[in-house]
Order: structure tokens, then sequence, then C-alpha cells
């Protein structure tokens, strides 16, 4: 396995830096390897983390020498061409920053560079509950609403880079990224109760054991999350819409106002045929969307 051609991919993030080694045969490489971001400290600290993870990753997975390429998912807004990360809220250390750069001196390899939502579409498009589906929406649900659209097997980028960027289009008095979030299920909790809201996931505790109001809240958080999938999947007609996150692993209790809302949207034969899915790859799903474009972007000789 030493001498095994592979590509490295990592999943950047301001609270955890991951990597993974995947095979030319798409094949994952031993388990993913992670590291705490330091987002509050010095770039270099931040960098080295990354370095150290990416030598953690091909250790575990038994390879030498240099990757073919490397690919990365990072919170954006990106400069994808050049493999630059621009004003980036959640790793404020590294705006500006020459990754591609980085990536080159450190490990020898050219970078490619998506948007971590785009990454998350296409890894559950290519090995997980999208996979064989021609059109997936991949849809994270947690800190913020990520949103990456997969057509063929190919990331939908628009002429902008900003294809699925819905996060600040409205629904249910706020945004995208404000109500879908795990910040939405405690506004819906306030709006509904009066109270200041505990965490999302002590919500979806109290909805497990039953509580009348944190019920409710899950009911209002699932409508608006179907309204939102609907306008998408109206434009967009896809086979399935694949939800991951921390908020998406509460999924029963959103479900059906979800669905019912959502096909409420839709033309008949879309609301037929659109299938709603969790997420098969769970943290993985981010460094195997970030493997896949690698892989996408090697030339032909090499995939063999």
């Amino acid at each position: 396995m030493a001498n095994a051609q592979y590509v490295l991919a990592f999943d950047v993030g301001g609270t955890k830096l991951a990597a993974a080694v995947f095979g030319l045969d798409h094949r994952r490489l031993g388990k993913v390897q992670s590291l705490p971001a330091m987002a509050k400290q010095r770039p270099t600290v931040t960098l080295m983390n990354l370095k150290r993870v990416g030598e953690q990753a091909r250790k575990e997975a038994g390879v030498e020498g240099q990757p073919l390429a490397v690919g990365m998912g990072s919170p954006g807004p990106l400069d994808t061409k050049n493999g630059r990360l621009l004003a980036v809220d959640n790793l404020p250390n590294l705006a500006g920053f020459d990754m591609a750069g980085f990536i080159q001196q450190e490990f020898g390899a050219p970078l490619y560079m998506e948007n971590d939502a785009n990454c998350f579409a296409l890894g559950e498009a290519m090995q997980g509950a999208g996979r064989g589906k021609p059109i997936v929406v991949g849809v994270t649900l947690g800190t913020g609403f990520g949103c990456g659209i997969v057509m063929d097997g190919k990331i939908l980028t628009g002429v902008s880079d900003n294809a699925g960027e819905v996060a600040y289009c409205p629904v249910s008095g706020g945004t995208f990224d404000q109500m879908l979030s795990g910040g939405g299920v405690q506004r819906f909790y306030t709006r509904i109760t009066g109270k200041e809201a505990p965490a999302a996931k002590e919500i979806g505790e109290m909805a497990e054991q039953g509580d009348a109001d944190a019920l409710e809240t899950w009911r209002y958080y699932g409508e608006a999350v179907g309204t939102a999938l609907g306008t998408i999947a109206a434009i967009l007609d896809p086979s399935i819409v694949v939800l991951g996150g921390s908020v998406a692993r509460r999924l029963p209790l959103f479900r059906e106002p979800l669905e019912r809302k959502l096909r409420a949207i839709l033309a008949p034969p879309a609301a037929e045929k659109i299938e709603v899915a969790a997420a098969q790859l769970d943290n993985v799903a981010g460094v195997a969307g970030a493997a896949e474009h690698a892989l996408q972007h090697l030339p032909v000789g090499q995939l063999r």
C-alpha cells in the first residue's frame, strides 16, 4: 500500500479539521482523522493542525509519497479558482489566505477547493443516500444552513460559483440561515412559549419525552424547512433531498410536517417522485465529497 496512488481530502470547519485518504477506486483508506481548528488562534496554529491531520490521515492509510491531488471542503465564500479562503466568518484567521500555495508546499499536490455544503452534497450523491440519483440536493441543518446541488455526479456551481447559496433567502419571518439552523429551533420555541429557549439539542430531548411545547416547536420548524425545501425543489425538480447536520439528527421529530409542506408546494408528479432522506455518511460526507471533487479533476490517464 505504501506506493499506492491516492488523493488526500480535508473537511475544514471553524471547530475541527478532518482528513482522510481515498484510493483512485473511490474507497476510503482508513478512518477519518480530526484535530481542533483553533480558529481563534494565530493562523500558524490552525495551519500546523491542518498539516498534522493530513499526515495522520496518510499514516492511518499506510501510504507514502505525494498525493495526486488534494480536495478540500471549506465554509465560504471562497475563491475556488485560486484556492483562497475569503471572508470566512468561522475561520477569520485564514481570511484571504493562499491555501493552494500552502497545500502545494506541504503536500506537493494541487488543491481543488469547494464549499463545504457542496462537498456534503457530492459525498452523499456519490457514496451515500443519493447514490445513482441524477439530481441530488444536499442540505445541512446545524449551526447554520447549507445547500449543495449535484447533477449527474457533478457539483452545480453556477456562473459565479454561488449556486445553492440560499442562506439569506426569506422564510418564516427570518432567513434560511436564521430559521432553519439550531438557532431557528430556539426561535420557534420562544415564539410558542414566550420563554427563553434552551439549546436545540435539549428541545429535541424534551420532545422525545413528550413535552407538548417542544413537540409544537418541531412541528413549526418542520413546516419552515418544508417551505424552504419545497421552493428549492420546485425550481430544480430533484430526485432526492438529503438532510445532514446536527439538527437533522432529529428528523423523526419534524419529518411529517416537512414532507407535508414540501409536497404541497410541488406539482403532483414532482411531489410523488421526490424523496427526502437522512444522510448516510454522517460526518464522513464532507471528506468523501472533497475526495470525489479532487478525483474528478485528475487527468483521465491517472484514473486507472
